[in-house]
């Protein structure tokens, strides 16, 4: 295939998905469209017919795993909202924490369960939705919580030793695990820093409304009328939230979450099996008829899931369509050829990754094709491979959760119920990772080569004399 002809291959189905988006329709009209448009493409190109549909089942069987733990979120949700675990949350939140705090705790806490369970999916959906409803009481907006619970969550993603791209990404490149993690320090420590300023400063200028603490008196007397507030109620959180650091499987962690969290729901509320199990599938309706109240803990279900598990879906054809017609692989082959210096390679890492990802390729595609294609060129160059795994963590996994059309970004606008638009401006961490990645390389800070120790030292030029390939 010619260079030429790879680029169209990607363009084309990418401008029909933009096209839809930017109109305003569904991400899921878009997403059909550029599948559409790909294998048409295929066709074209005298590709059969046979290898293109086989490549359509077999994305959509890659993101089956995915679909599983978005059923099982949404039947927590159901199930913690009845069981009273979110109430609880939302009640102590709404007693302990200034809203003026609010906002820079929920990043560190998000930050810290993503490090200790390695997922920003399982914080987000734990700890993350029950901070999302302490926020929407406090008066915050909810692209902006969502925001900083994705951002917090992100960190985890990215460094955690248990993090399954942080172990993809360290595998692919050839690089020793904490060599990499040590390596992301110099894009990750301000990225981290510059959000934690951000949130706070964002936090502090929070102005609450006029009768606020009424209004506080009131939901938490709401919720303590409809609902047994307990600290015990955290408990169906705590052992799912242990399970996962304990590295027991994603599927099996929520599943053990959904079962232990039906029985404690049945134990510690005034509901039965049939309640239950409604909340579970269909989500948890309050009719108390407290607007703010009913608005605050109703929610949830795998029904209620439903158009973002058809859209991960969706997106898992088109990145298997694409995947198969190999334009991506063509042009990262191109790409390697015309490499003229250690930085250029490296902004030829972070712009490839970007394009994996603009072009549905995930997490995973995003993390290891780079890894391994890029490899050898990055020891012509005499840099070290941990630069190499950083560059494909600093876009793989930051940036998956704000292009609209990649698992990521379907799985947290469903989860919050808040466009991939309104929440990306507020997602700190994955805006700011890949540019402190382009500005460390502009001036040479953390590019190592291959002999340096793979050290952190804040501000360190390693390579500024040994900029091209001997």
């Amino acid at each position: 295939m010619k260079t030429w002809q790879a680029i169209l291959g990607l363009a084309l189905p990418i401008i029909a998905l933009l096209a839809i988006v930017l109109s305003g329709g569904e991400i899921l009209f878009g997403l059909m469209a550029a599948l559409i448009v790909a294998a048409i493409f295929g066709l074209m190109i005298k590709l059969p017919w046979q290898g293109i549909e086989d490549a359509i089942i077999s994305g959509g069987r890659n993101v089956l795993s995915a679909v599983i733990v978005m059923i099982m979120v949404g039947m927590l949700i159901g199930i913690w909202t009845i069981s009273g675990t979110i109430p609880s949350i939302v009640y102590y939140g709404l007693k302990i924490i200034e809203p003026s705090f609010f906002l820079p705790l929920t990043f560190i806490i998000c930050v810290i369960t993503s490090l200790a369970i390695g997922s920003s999916w399982g914080t987000a959906g734990t700890v993350g939705v029950a901070l999302f409803s302490v926020g929407t009481a406090m008066g915050f907006s909810g692209p902006l919580i969502a925001g900083c619970v994705i951002s917090g969550a992100l960190v985890g993603d990215k460094m955690s030793p248990l993090s399954d791209t942080t172990l993809l990404a360290s595998a692919t490149a050839k690089v020793k695990l904490f060599d990499h993690i040590t390596s992301m320090f110099y894009t990750t420590v301000p990225a981290i820093i510059i959000s934690l300023i951000a949130f706070g400063a964002i936090g502090l200028g929070h102005q609450t409304a006029e009768g606020y603490s009424n209004g506080v008196s009131g939901l938490t007397e709401g919720l303590s009328g409809q609902f047994h507030i307990s600290i015990w109620n955290l408990v169906p959180m705590v052992l799912t939230i242990g399970l996962a650091f304990w590295k027991v499987p994603p599927i099996s962690v929520f599943a053990s979450g959904v079962v232990f969290s039906i029985i404690w729901a049945l134990l510690m509320q005034d509901a039965n099996l049939n309640q239950v199990l409604s909340a579970a599938f269909e989500g948890y309706t309050s009719a108390t008829g407290v607007d703010d109240l009913d608005e605050l803990v109703s929610g949830g279900g795998a029904i209620g899931m439903a158009a973002v598990i058809l859209a991960a879906l969706v997106a898992g054809m088109f990145a298997g369509t694409l995947h198969y017609l190999g334009v991506i692989t063509v042009i990262m082959d191109r790409v390697v050829i015309y490499m003229r210096s250690a930085r250029s390679l490296v902004y030829a890492t972070l712009g490839t990754c970007l394009v994996l990802m603009l072009g549905g390729g995930g997490q995973y595609s995003t993390v290891t094709l780079p890894g391994t294609i890029f490899g050898d060129a990055y020891d012509k160059f005499d840099t070290n491979r941990a630069v190499l795994s950083r560059s494909t963590e600093d876009v793989g996994t930051m940036v998956d959760p704000i292009i609209p059309w990649t698992n990521g970004g379907i799985f947290y606008a469903g989860l919050f119920g808040v466009a991939v638009t309104d929440y990306l401006p507020f997602v700190f961490v994955a805006l700011l990772s890949p540019l402190v990645a382009v500005f460390n390389t502009a001036i040479g800070i953390g590019l190592l080569r291959k002999t340096d120790p793979v050290k952190y030292r804040p501000l360190w030029r390693p390579m500024r004399g040994a900029m091209v390939a001997s």
